[in-house]
């Protein structure tokens, strides 16, 4: 075991980066006072932290083509989400972590989205800003990325809160609000929270809209209706999965924000009115991920048009050719 006096942020930073993580950001337990006790990484999952490590990992632009061009839809599923998420990258990469981290004496414990809120804190370890849509985004990939997070005893210098403003809905015209297919990004609804004595605004997400476009079962899906008209039962299958998701608390979905309150107990709309139609694909991509398929196009409208936004406006580095070159792909 290491010598508890040599352990630095930086040395963790250096260690993250050789690990694979692209963003690494810190945050001092003080930051998230006034969060909710669901959301506090010291009642939650340390009751002696002293430091949150934020680590971060790019999804390549080039996982959005298929969804862009309809063409390969399932690579954003598989390498902007699912896998990169929840089944091998970030969870590998905070396990690194959090054993570095042990080898120097302090206690760490890694997580994937139980205990604390990945949006909050990559602010608070001033890796960006909250979008208007909910959507993290920083400075050099824009919305592109993905968040581990591992709570410590250590008590590491923590980074400056990002101060610049990437998200302006005003200039950008609300893009994320209009481009939604299901309508999830309210305009005039809002949320409001404090963290590291910041007041941080976004919009009040609809999740029960939010989460059935985002893997396609609405009646907005490219793969429209057959397989729900072949097989009803799967359509009641369908609602009660969305009756599931509509009562459960705010600190059992990872996507949402609004920590003050359950989301209503009946879905707004009702799960028939979001539900028009399964995908074709769901079924396939079942089997090969060995459960529901939690995301399918889920970058359409909110993380395609701020990307589009951002490198336009010069806010994020641009590639060699655009993000869209043609009129958006439909059906």
């Amino acid at each position: 075991m290491s010598s508890t006096e040599d352990l630095t942020a930086e040395k963790v930073k250096e260690f993250a980066r050789k690990k694979g993580a692209d963003l690494v950001g810190i945050a001092s337990i003080d930051r998230f006072e006034g969060a909710p006790p669901h959301l506090h990484p010291a009642k939650t999952l340390l009751p002696t932290a002293k430091s949150v490590v934020v680590v971060a990992k790019r999804i390549p632009r080039g996982c959005y083509r298929g969804n862009l061009e309809g063409t390969n839809f399932t690579t954003y599923a598989f390498y902007g989400y699912f896998f990169q998420q929840h089944r091998y990258y970030m969870i590998r990469l905070d396990y690194e972590v959090a054993r570095f981290l042990e080898s120097y004496g302090y206690e760490a414990v890694p997580t994937q989205g139980l205990g604390l809120h990945f949006r909050i804190a990559a602010f608070a370890a001033g890796l960006g800003q909250i979008g208007w849509h909910n959507v993290f985004i920083t400075p050099q990939f824009g919305p592109r990325v993905r968040f581990g997070i591992i709570a410590t005893e250590a008590e590491l210098e923590p980074d400056p809160l990002f101060e610049g403003k990437l998200c302006d809905p005003e200039d950008c015209g609300y893009r994320c609000v209009y481009e939604c297919p299901n309508g999830a990004v309210p305009k005039n609804r809002k949320k409001t929270v404090n963290v590291a004595g910041k007041t941080i605004e976004f919009s009040d997400l609809d999740l029960t809209r939010c989460v059935p476009d985002c893997i396609r079962l609405t009646e907005h899906s490219p793969f429209i209706r057959r397989e729900m008209e072949r097989s009803p039962s799967l359509k009641e299958h369908i609602n009660a999965l969305y009756r599931e998701l509509a009562a459960r608390p705010p600190s059992q979905l990872a996507s949402s924000l609004a920590m003050r309150r359950p989301p209503p107990l009946q879905p707004q709309p009702s799960p028939r009115e979001i539900i028009d139609s399964l995908v074709d694909c769901y079924r396939m991509m079942k089997r090969h991920l060995g459960g529901p398929a939690y995301v399918f196009r889920g970058a359409t409208g909110c993380m395609e048009a701020c990307i589009q936004y951002l490198e336009e406006s010069g806010k994020v580095p641009r590639y060699v050719y655009p993000f869209r070159r043609r009129e958006p792909w439909r059906l």
